[in-house]
């Protein structure tokens, strides 16, 4: 077993595992900006005393030797992320648990990767090809209680944001059915709520029937331990900020004592097993079912505010997947990398090119854009990076389409290539980078991450 202290990150090894040094990951926040509010830096504390428990470490090694078991670790390098995908899931059911206290409602934020708050650094924490253009916060709910989210929008806001209402978190029930996409019992949409001149709003949320409001989420009074996703899609990391969020709760059934950090961790510890079954039967189902280098999984969001179209790559050292995508007039348009287990917001992604949005993406002159996924540089500005990793996994994600416009026939084309020949199946127009130009871009991106945490 392997804690993380308070004052500790995560750095690579050479073998590709994760390893416990005293440095600092290049996402620090400042207490009182708009994510590291007084409620998120306490959660975070707790969190990381709840992964650090004697039952979370036990699953994470529980959760290890399933995963060698797993027919998913035969396959190139995917051993090489094991442990480290197995702390990244315990890492997040460990916040999920603490965050998950209708009683005392706050919108939180998770599933993200390494940061501080000061001296208290946090590691990753991931479910299944986390997006990281997205602030996921969660806002856990008693359908029985009744809500009022105060919001502010601090200019220049987020592509996209979305609330959205649900039931039950997939893969808390060890036998629950493995479904395409998670049930969607409710959303609203930044679009539509209204929103004062000052950016305020409010959206509500309790067991009334919404009669046509744009601003209400109805609860299902029977559930007790609901959540409401919030996702602040930020394609520009440079300029973008997520929206200042804060809940209160406005009656309810009585409210119940705290959770001491022993019950917590018993949660956790069975979270993270059950969790991490549940998506790894989900990925072999929807992607590892298909054939390498193609779209094996694609979907509409339930509540009409994107889609999303996923698979797996199998690539030798010398080959590259080129991918041309449409974008439809998305809002936004997305592209990121994960391992073989799902994992793609490590430092080593978030810190180089594992994604990649319509915003950092150059467009072809008819609008596609085309990407290269490979271990080596290809030298154009499209270079999705696996990080030397032969297998692995990625979404597509497409999101706020104009009215009427669906995904369907977005990705044009998809071909594995050998390096040498990469050059003859690019368009003309390609973006080409220099080793001087790559590294200005790679610079410009940590920057550019770590400036969320800032504002």
């Amino acid at each position: 077993m392997r804690c993380i202290s308070a004052a500790a990150g995560l750095a690579m090894t050479a073998s590709g595992l994760a390893a416990a040094e005293v440095v600092q990951p290049f996402q620090q926040g400042r207490a009182g900006s708009i994510l590291g509010t007084p409620e998120q830096i306490e959660t975070d504390r707790q969190t990381l005393r709840i992964y650090n428990s004697r039952e979370v470490q036990a699953a994470i090694d529980a959760l290890v030797a399933t995963y060698e078991k797993d027919p998913v670790a035969q396959y190139p390098d995917a051993r090489k992320t094991l442990r480290r995908a197995a702390e990244a899931m315990a890492m997040a059911q460990a916040h999920g648990v603490v965050a998950a206290d209708p009683d005392r409602a706050a919108a939180l934020w998770g599933t993200t990767g390494p940061h501080a708050w000061g001296d208290l650094v946090l590691p990753v924490q991931g479910v299944m090809i986390d997006n990281p253009d997205n602030i996921y916060r969660s806002i856990p709910i008693d359908g029985a209680a009744s809500y009022v989210i105060e919001g502010r929008v601090i200019y220049p806001a987020p592509v996209q944001q979305t609330m959205v209402l649900h039931n039950e978190k997939s893969g808390a029930n060890p036998n629950q059915k493995i479904k395409s996409q998670e049930a969607e019992n409710g959303a609203v949409s930044l679009e539509t709520i209204p929103v004062a001149r000052d950016g305020s709003f409010t959206v509500t949320v309790d067991s009334s029937p919404v009669n046509g409001r744009t601003n209400h989420l109805q609860s299902d009074p029977t559930v007790h331990d609901a959540y409401i996703l919030v996702r602040d899609t930020i394609p520009d990391w440079s300029r973008q900020n997520a929206v200042q969020l804060s809940v209160k709760r406005l009656a309810g059934p009585p409210v119940k004592p705290l959770r001491s950090d022993s019950e917590l961790a018993a949660k956790a510890a069975a979270m993270t097993g059950s969790v991490a079954r549940y998506f790894m039967t989900w990925a072999k189902q929807r992607f590892y079912s298909g054939a390498a280098n193609t779209v094996t999984h694609k979907f509409d969001r339930a509540s009409g505010w994107g889609a999303i179209a996923c698979g797996w790559y199998r690539l030798e050292p010398d080959e590259a997947l080129i991918v041309t995508l449409d974008r439809r007039s998305a809002a936004y348009l997305g592209f990121q990398l994960s391992d073989a287990w799902g994992q793609g917001q490590t430092s080593e992604y978030l810190a180089n090119l594992g994604s990649l949005s319509g915003d950092q993406s150059r467009a072809n002159m008819d609008g596609s854009y085309t990407y290269a996924i490979s271990a080596g540089d290809p030298g154009v500005h499209n270079w999705l990076d696996t990080e030397g990793l032969r297998t692995g996994t990625y979404c597509i994600r497409w999101q706020a389409f104009p009215a009427g416009v669906k995904a369907a026939g977005a990705v044009r084309a998809m071909e594995v290539v050998k390096m040498a020949a990469l050059d003859a199946k690019l368009v003309p127009e390609t973006v080409r980078v220099s080793a001087e130009q790559r590294k200005a871009q790679i610079d410009q991106r940590r920057k550019d991450y770590a400036r969320r945490l800032q504002y």
